[in-house]
């Protein structure tokens, strides 16, 4: 009888679990969207040079921009949130993760170092 092997992990090192149990659901929550909003037209748009801009509401309502960030309307949570929230992302497609690093990153992360209340 053949030996059955694991299912793969490609979380190798365990940090998932370290993770509080709303951050696990956030990035489960990413992980479904993706799933059901993304994957199955993706390679369309991909194949048409274009960018599915009918998802982004989808997407805005995941409420994850300035994940890793505390105020200025910025998601929170920790940074390793935010990078299993990134790699969610990326398994999908990387024109998304970079849409989201962006935004996210470059965006939410200059209001969030170099903003203050009297801007908001």
């Amino acid at each position: 009888m053949p030996k059955v092997l694991p299912e793969p992990n490609s979380d190798c090192y365990q940090t998932f679990q370290t993770l509080s149990g709303a951050e696990q659901a956030m990035v489960m929550k990413v992980r479904e969207f993706m799933k059901a909003s993304v994957a199955p037209i993706i390679n369309d748009f991909w194949e048409r040079d274009s960018f599915p801009f009918d998802v982004l509401p989808g997407f805005r309502d995941l409420q994850i921009m300035g994940v890793g960030y505390e105020g200025y309307g910025c998601a929170g949570g920790s940074n390793l949130l935010a990078c299993y929230i990134a790699m969610e992302i990326a398994k999908v497609d990387c024109s998304f993760a970079t849409f989201f690093g962006v935004h996210s990153g470059l965006a939410m992360g200059s209001i969030f170092l170099c903003g203050s209340e009297e801007q908001a």
